[in-house]
């Protein structure tokens, strides 16, 4: 069995569930899940609303993004 993740846990703490989250977020509660659940990122705007609502810094719940940069031919 796996661990809960960081937002699962503080998200039951604060007495949230995923379907109330999900509709603070204006988002589908199929969405959120997959925030939660790490099957899809959340964009910057949607994790730092997910941080305020739960009370945290962003960077509590969130690892930051990494951007590659392509080189492009001249």
């Amino acid at each position: 069995m796996t661990r809960p993740s960081r937002l699962r846990e503080l998200r039951e703490q604060r007495g949230e569930t995923i379907t109330s989250m999900a509709a603070k977020l204006e988002i589908g509660v199929s969405r959120y899940y997959m925030i939660e659940s790490g099957a899809r990122p959340a964009s910057p705007e949607l994790a730092e609303k997910i941080a305020k609502i739960l009370g945290v810094e962003t960077e509590y719940l969130f690892l930051p993004q990494s951007f590659t940069v392509r080189e492009v031919e001249a």
